[in-house]
């Protein structure tokens, strides 16, 4: 109950109202963070089990921390520490990235010792906080941030049914971990295709749905804050080449990871950080020069906040051929211009892959076994393939194929829900504003969305939205604004 958000409450309820939470004994717990309204608002909810999991001083974990620190030489080290129960170092570089909010991680910030206490103080209150209460069911926000990862982890290493309340382009986003290592699912998403369970011709009718939101989301139209900040602003055409272009080069985008945004969420192995990544990727694509290479900073970047800037870290002698793209431009300029793209595991891959344009990633993702993008067999394949026409032995059709069916899946919704659709978390003034309204009139629909959770959750699919898709036959794209 540590995150403030009436979206994020909203879920939270229907969750409840699924497992008929009313003939339960529930316990809530909150951290340092918002505790006075969150505590305020699990009460209203009928929740009086309420834990504070912050502001502790347990001595031993200080001195724990202290000799951690201590032994921290190299950014690898932090990833290699052996905490209880296992619960990855990786969780708590990207807190500790959070933080700082920088590109990398910094071992001379003062604040590192504090920062591995608070990582220890989270698996120990965890630890606590399940041994006490003795759940059959672990609900949380979050399967990131100190709060949530650690609990996560324990809970499903006591083989605890542990549920992620997540909620992305406007509808619930729910997903299951059932064992410590299903923290690395990362968010909500389709699994791979050969698990589902869809008809030929509802197929068909999802690679419409797909592209028809896409299409919309390359206008500006986009529910998403992703998609609202890469493509409802800035110049639609790119106009940077000037006598540069060569007949026969290939143009290639290579879109940026938001720098400290939880870069290890779905298990990143290959490289450090997002940092590490850029710079070995233009070392090695700097050799191709038959490729034009339109580097893109994330949109997620300036509304982060923070000293991060694209530009600032990369080489200030780049060759002519690597071109360092303007915040000014929409994402729809690069695409119209791209031939191909690289990402480490970007929504982009996906938007050049439905309409025609081959992608490379780099690591495990979210999609990757979907096989609409060109997945290296390690890390040095990675940075290979980009001295190579790596482009030339995609079969786009089957790529397309592929790509719009899992675009038609993740931005698609059954057609009963297509009235009750919610702005993005980050839109909290105007949750707040129609919140009250949307419940009040849409009564039938969110009563069969709780009947679907409650399926789901006796279910072994582990992604809700991908159950409540196979399990529908008519489909609407995602509501858009006009």
């Amino acid at each position: 109950g540590h995150f403030y958000n009436l979206g994020y409450f909203y879920r939270l309820q229907l969750l409840r109202a699924a497992v008929k939470s009313d003939g339960l004994i529930e316990h809530a717990f909150t951290w340092n963070y918002n505790q006075k309204i969150c505590k305020y608002i699990l009460r209203s909810l009928g929740i009086k089990n309420i834990y504070e999991m912050g502001n502790k001083r347990i001595p031993n974990l200080f001195i724990k921390a202290d000799q951690i620190a201590r032994n921290i030489k190299t950014k690898s080290d932090i990833l290699n520490i052996k905490f209880p129960y296992g619960v990855p170092g990786t969780h708590l570089y990207d807190y500790i990235l959070k933080q700082q909010r920088k590109a990398t991680l910094d071992l001379k910030d003062k604040k590192i010792k504090s920062y591995i206490y608070n990582f220890l103080l989270a698996i120990k209150l965890s630890e606590d906080l399940i041994k006490n209460s003795s759940p059959d069911l672990v609900v949380l926000s979050h399967s990131i941030s100190f709060q949530c990862a650690p609990i996560a982890w324990i809970a499903a290493s006591n083989k605890i049914p542990t549920i992620i309340l997540n909620g992305e382009y406007g509808v619930p986003r729910f997903w299951k971990m059932n064992i410590p290592e299903d923290i690395f699912f990362g968010i909500g998403h389709p699994p791979e295709e050969n698990l589902l369970n869809i008809k030929e011709e509802n197929k068909t009718k999802l690679r419409k749905i797909g592209l028809t939101y896409l299409k919309k989301r390359f206008l500006g139209k986009a529910i998403d804050l992703g998609g609202k900040l890469a493509y409802s602003k800035g110049k639609k055409k790119l106009d940077i080449f000037g006598a540069k272009k060569v007949k026969g080069e290939k143009i290639i985008a290579v879109y940026v990871g938001n720098w400290f945004d939880f870069p290890h969420i779905f298990g990143m192995s290959r490289f450090i950080d997002i940092l590490e990544w850029c710079e070995a990727t233009l070392k090695e694509a700097k050799k191709n020069k038959d490729v034009i290479w339109l580097i893109k900073s994330h949109p997620y970047d300036e509304w982060h906040g923070g000293d991060v800037v694209l530009k600032d870290l990369l080489p200030k002698d780049l060759p002519d051929n690597i071109i360092v793209l303007p915040n000014y431009y929409s994402g729809q300029a690069v695409i119209d211009c791209a031939d191909a793209l690289v990402t480490h595991h970007g929504t982009s891959a996906i938007e050049y892959t439905c309409f025609g344009k081959p992608a490379l990633i780099t690591d495990k993702g979210w999609y990757e076994n979907w096989d609409f993008a060109v997945m290296p067999k390690s890390r040095g394949h990675f940075l290979e393939l980009l001295k190579t026409k790596w482009y030339e032995t995609v079969d786009m059709e089957k790529a397309k194929s592929k790509a719009q069916l899992f675009a038609g899946l993740y931005f698609g919704i059954p057609y009963w829900q297509k009235n009750i659709v919610l702005p993005d978390d980050a839109d909290k003034l105007e949750l707040r504003q129609i919140l009250p309204k949307f419940i009040k009139e849409n009564k039938n629909e969110i009563k069969k969305e709780i009947e679907f959770l409650n399926k789901w959750i006796a279910s072994k699919s582990n992604d809700y939205h991908t159950y409540k898709m196979e399990n529908s036959n008519r489909y609407t794209t995602l509501y858009t604004k006009k």
